[in-house]
């Protein structure tokens, strides 16, 4: 079962598991799957706990990939109330029925945990949330962390990769952008190691094979800001780099802060479960790729 299967990481965990394993997806939009024979797609606020504990347990899937989230940073200081209830609620009444029903869960959670100080950050160092979408986001992780069912923590940081109707896809956007010869800005002291979906759901795959609970850190080798990403958006696409244009995160005005040194260490992923951590220069080659199949 997945959840937010509508997403960018749930359409590309649908490309993990698709071919074989029967998938049940939740999303609060209409679908953009076909109801196959393998692929069924429920649309369901998941703040409806009643209607989604029949599900459930009706279905009783093996496992469930909580991917849904309230993902509006900004609007989030106001909508506080709404983001806790998606972010932090759901994600204890899911746990707690992975708990009752002995079902696997990975939660997707995000480097906001981290006040964006002093990173990149390993699973071991404290969190610190700055704005309301960052604290929602920490209180989820920590539901399930201490549910004690079988779960798995997953924090990615500047997700990307391909799928369709995104609202929210960096690279396509960006690529759209230079291919018709507008100009952009982006922020070069915001600094992460971003995270290539198609590679993250695999990830998510291996960690549930492997019965790896706890929490997880996934992105790519290198720590750059995102200007920098951008660039090389630009150069592995063949797209003129000279309309990004860097600016300073105060320049946007946003309500909520941002952590501006970020990023995530990934050793452990590579130590324990054997996961090479490849640089953006490849994975972003492996985008192109798939874009180009698509």
């Amino acid at each position: 079962m997945i959840t937010g299967i509508n997403g960018l990481l749930g359409q590309n965990l649908v490309q993990e598991y698709g071919h074989d394993h029967e998938i049940f997806g939740l999303d609060l939009n209409p679908g953009i799957f076909e109801d196959l024979d393998h692929i069924h797609v429920k649309q369901m606020d998941l703040n409806n706990t009643n209607a989604l504990g029949e599900h459930i347990n009706q279905v009783r899937p093996g496992k469930i990939i909580h991917t849904a989230a309230y993902t509006n940073v900004d609007r989030a200081e106001d909508d506080h109330e709404i983001a806790f209830a998606v972010n932090a609620e759901v994600p204890k009444y899911i746990a707690n029925i992975c708990l009752d029903l002995d079902i696997p869960l990975v939660h997707i959670s995000t480097d906001y945990v981290f006040s964006g100080d002093s990173g990149p950050y390993a699973e071991s160092d404290q969190c610190d949330a700055r704005g309301k979408y960052a604290e929602s986001k920490l209180a989820g992780e920590t539901v399930v962390l201490e549910s004690g069912a079988k779960a798995a923590v997953i924090r990615p940081n500047v997700m990307y990769g391909h799928g369709k109707h995104l609202s929210s896809s960096f690279v396509e956007w960006l690529v759209n952008e230079l291919k018709n010869e507008r100009s952009v800005r982006i922020v070069d002291d915001q600094y992460n190691n971003p995270t290539y979906a198609r590679r993250l759901a695999w990830v998510t795959r291996l960690v549930l094979d492997q019965k790896a609970w706890g929490i997880w850190h996934f992105g790519s080798k290198e720590v750059v800001s995102r200007y920098t990403f951008a660039l090389k958006i630009a150069d592995t696409f063949g797209l003129s780099s000279a309309l990004i244009n860097a600016i300073s995160t105060v320049d946007l005005n946003q309500k909520a802060p941002r952590p501006l040194r970020s990023g995530l260490i990934c050793e452990k992923l590579n130590k324990e479960l054997g996961v090479p951590i490849l640089s953006i220069d490849e994975e972003l080659a492996l985008l192109k790729e798939e874009m180009d199949v698509a």
